[in-house]
């Protein structure tokens, strides 16, 4: 049995409804969820038992979903102490329903920050008093930004500004196996290990406006938190794309040691090491090199990296329908990239390989197949 620690982030949140629509998906047994901010938020949402309906409620949501721009002014906001926090507060009111959540056997643990007594909160639904639940919840995600959330006469700010990832109160319940949903704020840790098995979910891509929700942003989030949490239980493979398995291709099997030698001679090692590091996460070095090669390249390519691929022998299909449109000039991709396909003297190449790493990386990997092809 999991614990669940869902970080803060504000808007970046859908990524954990992402996450928590594959951890239901695959009948992941949850013991206990916390939350700080739109984690907590999340994790009590999960909790109503309806995860389709967090995922409509949040691609409901746009930039002024939360904050009321219209007749907006500065002086009364600043005389405030914030944006008004109505909005955000009500939007928990109408979809939250305490004893739906205090019913159900997964618990929950909030954290805020009491401003008036100066001193750190970490609360689980058995601490707070009947009919807070919602308030509390609400104090979690009391970002800076709005107004204070005032509980039976105390100030409550924002949790992230002590845990924006709590793994700790999990651990001290006794969880040994926990999984942390990262949305990578300025407040997040630099280290979440710890003495238990940690499983964390992050995205490499970025997660758009902390404030501002985006229905675009919002949809992708969430595809990326579902699909990144596949891959982190084993069911997908690959680093900024996604396959179902890992199969055997000649075209994209190992480098041979004429191949490394090119590699090596035409990219400085350390621009080399820098752009494939990311996407070196295979246990054997030299196919993970070629299946780095390869997802660089459709990067560069623009090809779809939001959809689960058969196998990578599906994403080089993909590449080859990509060069061949924008060859035949069907496809338009910036004049930049479109040096990949270029045969380039040692000179530009050098110049390349330090303004734009991954486009040097993707020119090399397409002569590199287009060797294998005709048995160079």
């Amino acid at each position: 049995m999991y614990g669940l620690a869902l970080g803060g982030g504000g808007s970046r949140g859908s990524y954990e409804i992402g996450v928590l629509k594959a951890l239901n998906e695959m009948n992941i047994e949850i013991g206990a969820i916390t939350g700080t901010s739109i984690g907590a938020i999340n994790g009590a949402s999960y909790l109503m038992g309806d995860v389709s309906l967090m995922e409509e409620m949040w691609k409901s949501l746009n930039r002024d979903s939360l904050i009321k721009f219209k007749g907006i002014n500065i002086p009364d906001i600043i005389r405030n102490r914030g944006f008004d926090f109505e909005l955000l507060y009500t939007l928990l009111e109408d979809n939250l329903v305490e004893e739906v959540i205090r019913r159900n056997p997964i618990d929950l643990g909030i954290v805020t920050y009491n401003v008036t007594s100066r001193e750190p909160l970490v609360l689980f639904k058995g601490d707070i008093p009947e009919g807070k639940l919602i308030d509390y919840i609400a104090a979690s995600a009391n970002h800076p930004s709005f107004q204070r959330l005032v509980i039976d006469g105390e100030e409550f700010i924002d949790g992230a500004v002590y845990d924006n990832i709590p793994i700790k109160p999990l651990y001290d319940r006794g969880f040994r196996d926990i999984i942390a949903v990262n949305l990578h704020t300025f407040s997040d840790p630099k280290s979440l290990e710890g003495p238990y098995h940690l499983m964390q979910i992050q995205s490499d891509s970025p997660l758009g406006s902390i404030l501002f929700p985006d229905p675009i942003t919002i949809e992708k989030n969430i595809q990326m938190g579902y699909l990144d949490t596949l891959k982190a239980f084993k069911k997908l493979h690959g680093n900024r794309y996604y396959f179902r398995s890992l199969d055997d291709f000649s075209l994209l099997s190992s480098l041979n040691a004429e191949e490394v030698k090119l590699l090596r001679e035409e990219i400085n090692p350390i621009f080399l090491n820098k752009t494939l590091e990311r996407y070196q996460r295979d246990p054997l070095p030299e196919y993970s090199m070629t299946l780095a090669a390869l997802e660089i390249t459709a990067e560069v390519l623009k090809i779809d990296c939001m959809r689960i691929y058969a196998h990578q022998g599906e994403l080089l299909d993909e590449i080859f329908t990509s060069a061949d449109e924008i060859i035949k000039g069907q496809k338009k991709i910036p004049i930049k990239e479109k040096i990949v396909f270029k045969d380039l003297d040692p000179a530009a190449f050098k110049a390349l390989e330090i303004t734009a790493p991954k486009i040097a990386i993707a020119n090399l990997f397409l002569k590199i197949i287009q060797n294998r092809m005709i048995g160079v």
